[in-house]
């Protein structure tokens, strides 16, 4: 009798343990990406060189869910962002730069997420953009964040059900700083909608980095000459981008169709960044499912800076993905970028002529034309 009630009682223990297990769940993830890349100008010289993250960035993670009961659940995501070739870490030698946050989701009534975290425009409006196949595609010096530079700490983000294919996010960063709650402050707004082939996607980030220093709560950006401050000194002011994008699915072909306006307004006194920089970004791609293994596109991108100094940037890119499973990836991309007009130096008090920039991949070139061709492999797990 009492082995029958031992053999019992472990049986109810496993069948808990089993059912727990069940209802919540660990994940590790991640992606490595390496590639051969050569720039015909970089600065003054041609460069070749070893490039992760050309076509997606390099990241590992841990993301997990834990079943609440009646539909609700508690999420979470730690991810890191790595430099393949180096083994540091990335994003300001963030642990977990990319994103850490933890939250709560409902079935019926959506997330709400808590921590550091992409942008709903990032969310919702960047997968159907030219940037997917690969920072080339996308705006100089990442201008707009089309190509997700910074993210947003300290922030709460709303993500909706979907409602007839209707979906929307709301986020708040908070700036922490005492008496005066709009400094530092990120704020934005995002809305996607989704009817067979066709989707559709507008909204907005404003980040004020007012802080110390370029203190707030979306990161810098600071990747070359297109941004008005790409050196060592900090940008002090806000950035008020807007975004609208459009794409059409039919078979195996993918199209689709960007602008954003991109507003970079000094706090400091800088001698030549020293009135609101706008940018106005349009952007157009086209995809073939060649097989299922094959994809090919290419895409189109227009920038135009006005304000203090004003630049025209066009860039052309072309590339091919071959799958050799759904993990792995071989990939070749092709770009080409000629700038005319001027842009501002390293530390804002300058304007020189622009230089062909090509996404936000490298530094910008010293003359007016910047071309890339890039071989690589990427892989996930």
């Amino acid at each position: 009798m009492k082995r029958l009630a031992i053999s019992s009682l472990i049986a109810a223990t496993l069948g808990v343990a089993s059912t727990a297990q069940a209802q919540s769940s660990v994940t590790l993830y991640g992606m490595i990406d390496e590639a051969v890349a050569h720039y015909s100008n970089v600065g003054h010289a041609s460069l070749v060189a070893l490039q992760g993250g050309d076509y997606s960035g390099n990241q590992w993670g841990l993301k997990g869910t834990e079943d609440l009961g009646g539909g609700l659940k508690a999420i979470f995501n730690l991810q890191n962002g790595f430099n393949i070739n180096t083994g540091t870490l990335s994003q300001g030698g963030r642990e977990f730069g990319k994103m850490a946050w933890v939250g709560l989701a409902s079935d019926s009534l959506g997330s709400i997420r808590l921590g550091r975290q992409y942008d709903p425009t990032v969310d919702l409006i960047q997968p159907l953009t030219p940037d997917r196949y690969s920072p080339a595609f996308s705006t100089p010096g990442d201008a707009d964040n089309n190509d997700n530079s910074f993210r947003v700490d300290n922030s709460i983000k709303y993500t909706s059900p979907t409602y007839g294919g209707l979906q929307y996010e709301l986020m708040y960063g908070l700036g922490g700083v005492a008496g005066n709650i709009s400094s530092q402050e990120t704020s934005s707004v995002a809305a996607l909608y989704t009817h067979g082939g066709l989707s559709l996607a507008a909204g907005y980030v404003f980040a004020k980095n007012d802080g110390a220093a370029g203190l707030g709560t979306a990161d810098q950006t600071q990747n070359n000459s297109v941004t008005p401050l790409f050196g060592n000194t900090p940008f002090v002011g806000s950035r008020l981008i807007s975004q609208a994008a459009a794409q059409y699915v039919i078979g195996p072909f993918t199209a689709n169709v960007r602008y954003s306006n991109a507003r970079w307004k000094p706090y400091a006194n800088y001698a030549a960044f020293n009135q609101t920089e706008t940018f106005n970004i349009g952007g157009t791609s086209f995809a073939y499912q060649l097989s299922p293994a094959v994809l090919l596109n290419i895409g189109y991108n227009y920038t135009r800076s006005s304000g203090a100094s004003s630049a025209t940037y066009q860039t052309v890119a072309a590339g091919t993905e071959y799958s050799l499973s759904v993990r792995t990836t071989l990939y070749a991309i092709g770009a080409y970028s000629h700038a005319h007009g001027t842009t501002f130096s390293e530390d804002g008090n300058s304007i020189i002529a622009a230089g062909g920039t090509v996404g936000d991949l490298e530094s910008s070139s010293s003359s007016p034309n910047q071309l890339v061709l890039m071989l690589g492999i990427t892989t996930k797990f």
